[in-house]
């Protein structure tokens, strides 16, 4: 079995919008008549911001294997052996993931919100813990 999940369709939308606007702009100043000073000076906070919305948007993802879980947030990768899960949960913050090291690692991929954790709504970030527990049970 091999499962993924990735930032919703709008955010990972808003996400290459954010990219394209970039490059639109970036474009612009490099043509403009501007000094080349000015335009390295212009064009390095475009290229920050391109930066964070392809880290925010476009790279987050949870991965689920036969044997492990690989999550995927901004800046760095974390695979979690399946054996080795004892708990996972919905937040604010990602989906949780305990070990039993004691280590708490959060996937940012997908997400609950308070006010749907407040009014006990299910969402998509239930179906991936449920997903997740499943599979671990079926592999413990």
């Amino acid at each position: 079995m091999r499962q993924s999940w990735r930032v919703s369709m709008v955010g990972r939308a808003f996400g290459i919008l954010g990219l394209v606007l970039a490059g639109v702009a970036a474009s612009a100043i490099v043509v403009s008549g501007f000094d080349l000073a000015a335009k390295i000076v212009i064009l390095v906070p475009i290229g920050g911001y391109a930066a964070l919305a392809y880290l925010s948007a476009l790279r987050p993802s949870i991965t689920l294997t036969d044997s492990e879980l690989v999550i995927r947030n901004k800046l760095r990768t974390h695979r979690i052996g399946l054996h080795t899960i004892v708990r996972v949960d919905a937040g604010y913050h990602g989906i949780g993931v305990q070990t039993r090291h004691g280590q708490v690692v959060h996937g940012w991929a997908v997400q609950k919100s308070n006010l749907a954790r407040w009014l006990g709504r299910q969402t998509r970030a239930d179906l991936v813990v449920e997903t997740i527990e499943n599979e671990v049970k079926a592999k413990g």
